[in-house]
């Protein structure tokens, strides 16, 4: 009996050894890869966590601080950008749990010092609940909210929405009823947690959140890369080809403030895989667990379609996995977290280089792969008898991701939608065609995908929209696209028309003419051009020297136009040359007409 137990003991130590070898193999593979990802890519470094099995495992490559020569540690302090809104929830959902708010808390009686422009107050007050979502219908952010360097760490919240509240907190659909990524709503859930708790947020979170997560290396505060001393500095962050850049105060801070490390973000992937509570305790009730990344009552999920958003994560349909997810970015950051509740598993990384042409979308395949997820089946496709033509023609972003680029966005980033036989085709203008596979009841599945991707659907109006859950496409009238489209192009022809004639009367002896105010008013520009390059970026937002030049010079065009067209017109005169300058000049002013018509002229971002 003895030795047979003495060979059990010595056969589990032997599997355990050897289970243990495979998994040490599989973790220097992954990190063999990320590193050679990491180079391909031309990113700086990367630090890594992965739950999987209930074990923590964090990795690093690359570089913290080039300059420095220091390496990227497993545990060094990162941003983490729009994730930070995943570990704000959990404080709110805590609050809720606390019963000392309610996911239908109306918003407005928290803030009473701001001004929401609801057209829909009396039947849909914000809530919430809608903020968490990102179902408020208000607008994401504005260029002098993002891009402004005058913000301090410690400036009150509400400074962020001292002018203009009317235009700044205008809702653009239902609260409710569609998906609008929001950072201003993140930023009023961070007012609210001070009216709340009666202290800054940064301080609630702090105790009340992180450190009961033991997540004692995390700090809701502002942290800069000359705070603290090697290896707990924060790594230095960076732009495409290796551009330095150090933290910058925000003004919307609650949305993507936060600075950690892998091994904290293991610890909180740990706690939301659980059930919400911590030791013995609830700490968020498991009601509320359980819809962190189911979206409520959308249209697109009352037309059948479960991808969207939670209270916390998004639903993302990857690689064969669908997990709830988080993408997060910030000035010199890129991160992600990912989890999959079902087995237990997730992941986190951030990468310190904020690079757009990067395609960081390999790494959430590598994490993936080492999780070694069960695999899903694809949904089948159903026969369709009776394909609905009324679907296909042009459809836009309903709402789009910015208020201020709504009218370039209509003519930009409109798709065209048709049916091919059991499908469903999306032709976007920038990129290639998506084909859709049909699953019946108006769901269709995007190829590379398991579960349903989109759906289409009607509203009372009976204008249709086609969903994915997170961007919502309204059909709209090709006669009327089209109008827009040839407006455009016939106003940008007449301006080009009327600089190159200018330059040519430049070096001609000709006399000057009344008509030649609109070219003037053009040469102009380069004034606020050479203004802003000599700026930094991150001031692009205020209202300075390069900013007022350009609403100025951008507000006397039309009337240099009109004036130039008046005397071109009163000239009368019959020769060929002077009819073309004068359609070139109607032509320009018709298109700042339709500018100024849609409120996008003249050309101010800093309200």
């Amino acid at each position: 009996m003895q030795v047979k137990s003495l060979l059990q003991i010595i056969l589990f130590s032997f599997t355990l050894c050897a289970i243990n070898l495979v998994y040490a193999n599989e973790t220097k593979e992954l990190e063999q890869h990320v590193a050679t990802t990491l180079i391909e890519e031309n990113l700086v470094g990367i630090t890594w966590s992965i739950v999987s099995d209930n074990k923590h495992y964090s990795g690093s490559a690359g570089m913290a601080d080039i300059a420095k020569q220091q390496p990227m540690g497993k545990a060094k302090k990162v941003r983490v950008g729009s994730v930070t809104k995943t570990v704000l929830a959990m404080g709110v959902l805590r609050l809720i749990s606390e019963d000392k708010l309610t996911l239908d808390s109306e918003v407005a009686p928290y803030l009473p010092n701001l001004s929401f422009n609801n057209p829909w107050a009396s039947e849909a007050p914000i809530r919430v609940r809608h903020l968490l979502e990102h179902t408020a219908g208000l607008d994401n952010i504005k260029m002098r909210q993002l891009l402004n360097p005058t913000y301090t760490p410690s400036a009150p919240l509400n400074h962020a929405f001292s002018q203009n509240q009317k235009s700044l907190l205008t809702l653009r659909t239902k609260p409710g009823t569609h998906y609008a990524y929001s950072n201003m709503g993140y930023a009023l859930l961070g007012m609210i947690i001070e009216k709340v708790t009666q202290q800054r947020y940064e301080t609630y979170l702090d105790d009340h959140l992180l450190n009961m997560l033991e997540m004692y290396d995390s700090t809701f505060e502002f942290t800069s890369q000359t705070e603290q001393s090697p290896p707990h500095s924060l790594a230095m962050g960076y732009h495409e080809n290796k551009v330095m850049q150090h933290s910058v105060p925000i003004s919307l801070r609650p949305a993507e403030q936060f600075t950690t490390t892998a091994p904290d973000m293991a610890k909180f992937m740990a706690f939301v895989l659980g059930d919400g509570t911590i030791g013995d305790g609830v700490f968020i009730k498991s009601d509320l667990m359980a819809m962190l990344a189911m979206p409520h009552n959308t249209d697109a999920k009352n037309a059948g379609l479960l991808m969207g958003h939670g209270l916390a994560f998004a639903v993302r349909d990857r690689h064969g996995a669908v997990g709830m997810c988080h993408p997060g970015q910030t000035f010199g950051f890129t991160a992600y977290i990912c989890l999959y509740p079902k087995e237990k598993k997730g992941f986190f990384y951030s990468i310190n280089t904020d690079d757009e042409s990067a395609d960081t979308e390999r790494f959430n395949a590598l994490f993936i792969q080492h999780l070694n997820l069960l695999p899903i089946s694809p949904l089948p496709s159903a026969h369709i008898d009776n394909q609905n033509k009324q679907v296909d023609g042009p459809y836009v972003l309903a709402p789009n991701g910015l208020a201020e680029f709504a009218f370039v966005d209509m003519l930009f980033h409109f798709m065209w939608v048709e049916h091919s036989q059991q499908h469903l085709v999306l032709n976007p203008l920038q990129s290639s065609a998506k084909r859709l596979t049909a699953l019946g009841n108006n769901l269709y599945r995007q190829a590379g995908r398991t579960q349903a991707s989109h759906v289409i659907y009607t509203n009372e109006k009976q204008e249709v929209f086609i969903s994915n859950g997170l961007k919502t496409y309204k059909k709209v009238s090709i006669t009327k696209l089209g109008l827009y489209w040839l407006s455009m192009l016939t106003g940008l022809l007449g301006l080009v028309f009327i600089f190159i004639v200018g330059v040519i009367k430049l070096f001609t002896p000709s006399r000057f003419s009344r008509s030649n105010w609109s070219f003037i008013n053009l040469l102009l520009f380069t004034v606020p051009a050479y203004l802003f390059c000599e700026q930094s970026f991150i001031e692009f937002g205020l209202l300075n020297s390069a900013s007022i030049s350009l609403i100025v010079i951008a507000t006397l065009l039309p009337i240099t136009l009109g004036y130039s067209l008046f005397y071109q017109i009163k000239q009368a005169q019959n020769n060929y040359k002077e009819k073309v300058h004068t359609l070139a000049l109607a032509s320009a002013l018709q298109f700042c007409v339709i500018l100024i018509w849609w409120e996008k002229y003249p050309l101010i971002f800093w309200i």
